[in-house]
């Protein structure tokens, strides 16, 4: 089965404007009297196949522009009502939730948006045979119903403390999708939504264009049109927003130095959750003893890793919780000490041999480290990851691999993988780490295939209770055990790049999640935007 994830998420369409690595191509003449017809003109590496937020996976980061959730997230994070009245109410069991509409919102077909579209939207989900990518987002979920034409009760199966994060999926209108084949739908690629934008084009690997929708619930967006060209080198992004052809780009950290230059644009270290994390399948003959997963992390030098992949925009990165968030627990740092990951392997049974590389009954201390192919951020982690390796005489190979060989979640070797959520997280967790997804064919639930009880133990305790500080010791809990298991070595959190035109003025960035460049951080609130004209 499918399973939402952030690795996936990060991949969402409309939150996920501008990425740090690029696959889509060509690019946007719209920029040249841009000034002149209101346009923005933004630069992404690809474009979604799909708009509809049933098959969306950015639902973390901010709803899509063309769609609203019942509820998004403030500058600071926290929930605050969307098309919802007033946040949700929960009963004494935490078992039934409660949301009241606001019943101003409209249809950008001047439909009103009611109960009804709320229920056809989760319900939507939940449907097996319409294979949304969000269904196990819902595991919580037994029933939504429409009590009323302004009011939504759902019924859980359990008190799910993250609940309230996924009442931010767009809401769909019921009378355009009832009774159609949702996965090949026109909607999918023309969408009806009640969002601050309206879609007026889309080639589907090529370009989105988007104009204000003047009726929106919270007032028209200042900048009345909006393109969003594919472009995939991440050096011709740069050019463009460099010449003039786009306003905004996410870059690579090593191209902001030469952006900084540059004195009609801006670049912005947007803060992130998301970290760069050496995923390391339980079965591989090398890395099997978790004795040898823990001394190869202590011999990371992740200071260096963030001095010099990340051009210093970033941090090191001990566990999955990101340092500042209330479930973090320092218990997960661990300093560089190569020499001690040398005693360490050597009491395992890996000693080094005459010409220095490491041994055990006759096989050798190799591996291969594996980056996603055309990723150059996680090839130059894989590369800093092996070459501090070799210093302690192991042998860590770095090959590029395609998405289609990392789904066959292959038992041997160690794979770089983006994660990382600012939000709750066991929006992210559960499935990363849970053992009963270690058979599981999806490559991002529990790739290393770990099965330990004491972990399994803090997640189902961690979503079982909605008193924070309960959960707050079961989260330290895990982040304990995972740095002992060591099967996720978390290596460098990154804070993303976005480099923009100074004619653009209301930019401000908030935290967001891994998301492979610009996402919901930069654009949570480009609807109030503005556009200066052109010298």
């Amino acid at each position: 089965m499918t399973r939402l994830h952030l690795g996936s998420i990060a991949a969402g369409a409309m939150a996920l404007l501008i990425s740090v690595a690029g696959c889509g191509g060509g690019g946007d003449d719209d920029a040249t009297n841009s000034a002149e017809r209101g346009t923005l003109v933004i630069a992404l590496p690809t474009q979604p196949e799909n708009l509809n937020p049933i098959y969306g996976d950015n639902v973390y980061e901010g709803n899509q522009k063309f769609f609203n959730g019942l509820l998004r997230y403030a500058k600071d994070l926290s929930p605050e009502p969307d098309v919802a009245s007033a946040l949700p109410t929960r009963s004494t069991n935490g078992k039934t939730v409660t949301v009241k509409l606001r019943d101003d919102v409209n249809f950008t077909d001047e439909q009103p948006l009611t109960s009804k579209d709320v229920v056809f939207t989760y319900k939507a989900i939940l449907d097996p045979k319409n294979a949304s990518p969000l269904v196990g987002l819902l595991d919580s979920v037994d029933d939504v119903k429409a009590v009323d034409m302004t009011t939504v009760r759902f019924d859980l199966n359990r008190p799910d403390p993250a609940f309230l994060d996924k009442l931010q999926i767009g809401i769909v209108p019921e009378h355009l999708l009832r009774g159609k084949k949702l996965e090949t739908a026109a909607f999918n690629t023309k969408p009806v939504g009640t969002g601050p934008y309206v879609i007026d084009e889309f080639k589907p690997g090529g370009r989105i264009v988007m104009v204000a929708n003047e009726k929106y619930f919270r007032g028209a967006p200042k900048i009345k049109r909006i393109v969003l060209s594919a472009v995939e080198d991440e050096n011709a992004r740069a050019a463009q927003l460099e010449n003039g052809t786009v306003d905004v780009v996410g870059v690579v950290p090593k191209l902001a130095p030469r952006l900084r230059k540059d004195q009609d644009i801006t670049v912005y270290e947007v803060s992130s959750a998301d970290a760069r994390v050496m995923a390391i399948p339980n079965r591989d003959p090398v890395l099997r003893d978790a004795a040898v997963r823990r001394a190869l992390s202590l011999a990371i030098d992740r200071e260096k890793m963030v001095s010099g992949v990340l051009a210093g925009a970033g941090e090191p990165a001990y566990g999955p919780i990101m340092k500042g968030h209330w479930a973090y627990d320092p218990v997960v740092e661990k300093p560089f000490d190569p020499d001690e990951a040398g005693r360490q392997l050597d009491a395992a049974g890996w000693t080094r041999s005459a010409n220095g590389t490491r041994e055990k009954a006759g096989r050798m201390m190799s591996f291969t480290a594996y980056y996603r192919t055309g990723d150059s951020v996680r090839k130059d982690v894989a590369l800093a990851f092996s070459s501090d390796l070799a210093k302690i005489g192991v042998d860590a190979e770095v090959k590029g691999i395609t998405f289609d060989v990392l789904e066959t979640k292959p038992d041997s070797g160690a794979n770089v993988f983006g994660y990382g959520t600012p939000y709750d997280p066991d929006l992210e967790l559960y499935t990363l780490f849970h053992s009963k997804f270690a058979n599981d064919d999806d490559a991002f639930s529990n790739y290393p295939r770990n099965r330990t009880a004491a972990i399994d133990a803090a997640l189902d305790a961690e979503r079982s209770t909605l008193d924070r500080e309960e959960r707050k010791r079961d989260f330290a809990r895990l982040q304990a055990q995972l740095s002992d298991d060591a099967s996720w070595m978390y290596l460098v959190r990154l804070r993303h790049v976005v480099a923009a035109s100074k004619r653009i003025e209301g930019i401000d960035p908030i935290t967001e999640p891994h998301a492979h460049g610009f996402s919901r951080g930069t654009s949570w609130n480009l609807e109030d935007w503005t556009l200066k004209p052109k010298d």
